[in-house]
């Protein structure tokens, strides 16, 4: 196989999965009436744990400024809690607080039974393939993000 069939096929892979992750966060809707973005970064902070802006941003590809943005509103709801770093003041930390974990966790959870529901719809043996196939896949994007990070 080439590698223009290779990125042909990740490209296509990558657009059904973001088709599916569409209607996947139409769940957070259902359990805050934050956006979906405030959601999605809240738990992706929670994923990150305590983590500087810049960081956060850099490794999100956010800009910092949206998630100046996102923190505030999330920080303003309570979910968020932002510190100052005591070595160096231009740095800030940012934290999900108590109650965003809380959340954090109930929208993980009502995402991964989701994500079981899209999986239903299979038949069982082919269910067992696509578990074994993004298994496969998993292993070979860890390799191929080690070889170009």
């Amino acid at each position: 196989m080439t590698h223009t069939e290779v990125t042909q096929l990740m490209a296509e892979n990558m657009r059904i999965i973001g088709r599916l992750s569409s209607r996947l966060n139409l769940l957070f809707e259902e359990v805050s009436k934050n956006s979906r973005q405030q959601m999605s970064v809240l738990v992706r902070l929670y994923l990150a744990g305590k983590i500087k802006l810049k960081d956060f941003a850099n490794r999100e590809v956010i800009s910092t400024a949206n998630l100046c943005s996102v923190f505030r509103k999330l920080e303003a709801d309570k979910l968020v809690v932002r510190s100052i770093d005591e070595n160096d003041h231009r740095d800030t930390w940012y934290e999900v607080s108590k109650s965003g974990k809380a959340l954090a966790e109930k929208l993980i959870d009502k995402f991964m039974k989701g994500v079981e529901s899209l999986c239903k719809a299979l038949p069982e043996e082919d269910e067992d393939a696509l578990a074994e196939t993004v298994k496969t896949m998993n292993g070979l994007l860890k390799k191929l993000e080690a070889a170009n990070a």
